[in-house]
C-alpha cells in the first residue's frame, strides 16, 4: 500500500513538473521574442536547490517544492526604470496585444505540447481495441434499447468510431441530449443495425461510482482480461456459504454497479467481515444474496484483508478484435493534431456543461484521482503514460485560459477591459479581483479533494 501511494506520487510531481515547466516555457519564449526582460524562470517553489544566470541578466532557478513553477518578468510598477532602455523591456509599458501573447504562449504550448507527445505516441504505436460489446448490463439504459451484445459498434449519432476511445468520446459529447442513436453490425457481418438509445434527465450524474461513459449506459467493452465471473469457488468459503456458484456473474455488491474483477476484489479486500448485499446474473436470471467476506490476516504485518475464496475468469482478447495504430512522421503529427483538436472540444464542452449542471459536480476531480491516473498510466507503460501527460497538458491549457484573475484567462479579461475603456484597471480592483478569484479556485479545490476522497471510500 506504501508502495503504491510513493508511486503514484512520483509519477504525479514529474507530470505536474514537466507540464508547469513547459506552461511556463511558453510564457518566457513569448516575453522573449518580444523584448520584455525576464528577471526569473523557476521550477518549484521555495528553497533554492540550483540557480544560473544568463547573459540576458536572467536567472534559472530549481526550488524544493516541485509543485509548481513561474516566470518573473521585469515591471516598473515595482522597479523605477534608470533608462529608456529599461524601461522598453518592461511588461506593463508593452502594448496590450504583446502582453496578451505573453500570457496566452502558457496555455498554448500546453497545447502544442500535447500535440508533440500524441505525436511520438502514433509513431510508436498504440494498440486499439474494436469497439465490440463483448455483453450488455442486465437493467442498463443500453440494455432496455435492446442493443445485443457480440456487435461492433461502427458510429454513434453518425461519428465513425474506430475504437472505444473514439466511442467513449461521442457518448461524452451527447451528454444533455435526449437520445443516442448507435449504428452497428454483428461481427463478420456487414449489416448494419441501428439503435437508438433514449437517455433519461441526469442520466450521467446518477451514476455516482463510476465515472467511464461506456459502462454508465451498461455497455461491457471486448477488451477486458479478467472478468467478473467466478471460474472456481473453494469448499467451505465465504462465497459458497453464501450461495455463489460457478458461471455466476457478478453484477453490484452495495448497489455499487461492479465492470471488472479488480474493483470487486477491492471492495472485498478493504471490508472483511462486513455484510454485503451481492446481485449477480445466472443463467438469464437476477439473483440476490449475503455475502461476508472471512478475515485473513497478512503476514507479516499485523493487518487483515476480506476474503470470500473465488477464482475469476480469465479470457484472451482474439487477435482480430485489437490491433496497433501506428504512423509516419507525417501522418503521425495530423493524427496527434486532431486528437489533441477533439480533446480540447470534449474538455471545454465538460466544463460548460458543468455549469449548465448536465455533469455533476461529483465528477469533479482533483489531484489525488490525477495522481491515481498517473500511477496507473506509467504502470500500464511508457505509451500510456505520455497520453496522460497529454491530456493533463490540455486541461491545464483550458483551465489557465478561465477568467479567473489568478489564471491566465484573468490577465486576459484584464487586458480587454483596459483595451474597452482606454486606461488600465485601478490596483484596488485588480487586487479584490486576485482576491475573489482565489477564493472561488480554492473552493474549486477543496470540492474536487472532496469528491477524490469520497471515492476512496
Amino acid at each position: 500500500m506504501l508502495l503504491h501511494f510513493f508511486w503514484n506520487l512520483t509519477t504525479f510531481i514529474l507530470a505536474l513538473s514537466v507540464l508547469i515547466t513547459v506552461h511556463e516555457y511558453g510564457h518566457f519564449v513569448a516575453a522573449r521574442f518580444l523584448k520584455v526582460k525576464v528577471e526569473r524562470f523557476s521550477i518549484g517553489f521555495g528553497p533554492v536547490l540550483w540557480s544560473w544566470r544568463d547573459s540576458h541578466d536572467t536567472e534559472y532557478v530549481i526550488s524544493v517544492v516541485l509543485f509548481g513553477g513561474y516566470v518573473k518578468l521585469f515591471n516598473t510598477q515595482k522597479k523605477i526604470a534608470s533608462c529608456n532602455e529599461e524601461y522598453n523591456k518592461s511588461f506593463d509599458c508593452k502594448r496590450i496585444w504583446k502582453k496578451s501573447v505573453i500570457v496566452v504562449s502558457g496555455p498554448i504550448f500546453n497545447f502544442l505540447f500535447a500535440i508533440v507527445l500524441y505525436t511520438l505516441v502514433f509513431m510508436i504505436g498504440v494498440p486499439i481495441y474494436k469497439p465490440i460489446i463483448h455483453s450488455v448490463i442486465p437493467n442498463s439504459i443500453v440494455a432496455q434499447s435492446n442493443v445485443p451484445s457480440g456487435v461492433e459498434i461502427k458510429s454513434i449519432n453518425n461519428i465513425l468510431t474506430r475504437d472505444w476511445d473514439a466511442v467513449r468520446l461521442e457518448i461524452l459529447n451527447s451528454i444533455g441530449k435526449e437520445k443516442i442513436v448507435i449504428s452497428a453490425t454483428p461481427i463478420n457481418n456487414t449489416h448494419i443495425q441501428t439503435y437508438i438509445i433514449n437517455l433519461s434527465h441526469n442520466w450521467f450524474n446518477k451514476s455516482t461510482n463510476n465515472k467511464d461513459p461506456i459502462i454508465t449506459l451498461g455497455i461491457l467493452p471486448f477488451n477486458t482480461h479478467v472478468l467478473p465471473i467466478l471460474s472456481r469457488i473453494q469448499p467451505d468459503s465465504a462465497a459458497q456459504r453464501a450461495g455463489l456458484k460457478i458461471g455466476d456473474k457478478i453484477i453490484s455488491i452495495d448497489d455499487q454497479l461492479i465492470h471488472n474483477w479488480e474493483s470487486f476484489i477491492t471492495i472485498i479486500k478493504n471490508n472483511p467481515e462486513k455484510t454485503f448485499k451481492i446481485i449477480v446474473e445466472r443463467k438469464n436470471k437476477i439473483l440476490d444474496f449475503s455475502l461476508t467476506p472471512n478475515k485473513k490476516y497478512l503476514i507479516p504485518s499485523d493487518k487483515v484483508e476480506g476474503v470470500i475464496g473465488v477464482f475469476p475468469k480469465i479470457i484472451c482478447i482474439p487477435t482480430k478484435h485489437h490491433t496497433i495504430r501506428q504512423y509516419g512522421l507525417y501522418l503521425a503529427i495530423l493524427e496527434a493534431c486532431e486528437k489533441t483538436w477533439k480533446l480540447i472540444c470534449l474538455t471545454t464542452n465538460t466544463l460548460f456543461k458543468l455549469i449548465t449542471g448536465d455533469v455533476g459536480i461529483s465528477h469533479l476531480s482533483g489531484p489525488i484521482a490525477i495522481a491515481q491516473g498517473a500511477g496507473a498510466s506509467a504502470q500500464s507503460g511508457v505509451i500510456y503514460y505520455l497520453m496522460f501527460l497529454s491530456l493533463i497538458s490540455i486541461n491545464l491549457g483550458i483551465i489557465n485560459l478561465l477568467p479567473f484573475p489568478t489564471l491566465d484567462g484573468g490577465h486576459l479579461f484584464f487586458f480587454m477591459i483596459e483595451k474597452i475603456k482606454g486606461k488600465s484597471i485601478s490596483k484596488e480592483t485588480q487586487s479584490f479581483g486576485y482576491i475573489i478569484g482565489s477564493i472561488i479556485l480554492t473552493l474549486i479545490m477543496c470540492l474536487s479533494i472532496f469528491n477524490d476522497i469520497s471515492r476512496l471510500w
